[in-house]
């Protein structure tokens, strides 16, 4: 249950909500200050900014009602009272990438890549300081822990049967680390491309969803609140889009690859690596779902296959961008 955090009159304000807005508000900021610091349009970085909010909320009201659609009486009910109920981080995306297209087709800027480049690194600051929102309520956390009792890898929580505490995984705690490190390890990498003018516009909205889907595709494994296909109640729906992020990223690195270098043999091996990693860490999702108290070695497997994936597409873009750079020199922005 959520904590009260204060009281305006004899409507009670949460921390779940005190916290989310902290973390709309952080991630808006960063994105002004990021995207007009490069010389974004104006109009279209103020414009974005509403659009998104509204999109998001309505998508992440959307994806939480198809997932947990039992929490709600129907969903008339769950898409016009947004004072009640749950959201989904999955609909942020989708509002944030459609408000981007949305100001890009009234030809408020021209440039769809440098938008998403913005957004990517201010969502990582947006999500370090969201996830936290878990501190206040029981949801977010794993499985039960004997030998961890403190953050960030425990957070106690009552058991809704018996009342006892028990110390479970703080998977929000893990959550919000990955994220601030994707932000900083992300604006280092945007700021230093940019100084350096050698980095492509796209880049980093792609190497954020390589890293970012590659983690959610292990810590969403571990949550016991995640939300599943309706079609078979098990498949989490953010670990398939957490794959799908990190295949889009290995998929469009690949064709700059290819068009720098030209198709070579050599070039399928490094797919094919790839796709084992993937399937490895897809065959230790079942292996520890079978055999859960065997989860800290299903999971360290699981990071390494997929981390080897991150490495190898890393690389992928490394032979993509040494012959970009060295017939094109700096890029045109």
């Amino acid at each position: 249950m959520d904590k009260v955090a204060f009281y305006s009159g004899s409507t009670a304000v949460y921390w779940n909500s005190v916290i989310l807005t902290l973390a709309a508000a952080t991630a808006i900021c960063f994105f002004l200050a990021f995207y007009l610091g490069k010389g974004g349009n104006g109009a279209a970085g103020f414009a974005v900014v509403p659009v998104s909010m509204a999109l998001s909320l309505v998508f992440a009201r959307f994806f939480h009602w198809y997932c947990q659609s039992d929490s709600y009486t129907g969903f008339s009910a769950a898409m016009t009272n947004y004072a009640e109920g749950g959201y989904a981080l999955m609909g942020v995306f989708l509002g944030c990438v459609l408000a981007a297209a949305l100001t890009r087709v009234l030809c408020l800027h021209r440039n769809l890549p440098e938008m998403l480049d913005a957004m990517s690194i201010a969502g990582c600051a947006g999500m370090a300081v969201g996830r936290l929102s878990a501190l206040f309520n029981s949801s977010d956390r794993g499985q039960v822990l004997t030998n961890f009792r403190s953050l960030p890898i425990a957070y106690p929580v009552n058991n809704a049967v018996s009342g006892a505490v028990e110390y479970r995984l703080a998977t929000f705690a893990l959550q919000s680390i990955v994220a601030l490190a994707l932000f900083i390890g992300l604006t280092v990498f945007y700021r230093k491309g940019q100084k350096r003018g050698k980095l492509k516009d796209g880049d980093t909205c792609l190497v954020f969803l390589l890293f970012y889907g590659a983690s959610q595709v292990v810590l969403d494994s571990t949550r016991y609140d995640s939300l599943f296909f309706r079609s078979n109640g098990f498949v989490s729906v953010v670990q398939v889009l957490g794959a799908l992020a990190l295949v889009l990223a290995v998929i469009l690195f690949s064709r700059r690859m290819v068009k720098a270098r030209g198709f070579r043999a050599w070039q399928i091996l490094l797919w094919l690596l790839i796709a084992a990693a993937i399937g490895g860490a897809g065959y230790m999702e079942y292996y520890v779902q079978r055999r859960g108290n065997e989860a800290m070695f299903a999971y360290s497997v699981m990071s390494a296959c997929l981390m080897l994936a991150v490495c190898l597409t890393l690389f992928i873009r490394h032979l993509a961008v040494s012959v970009e750079r060295r017939y094109y020199g700096a890029y045109h922005r």
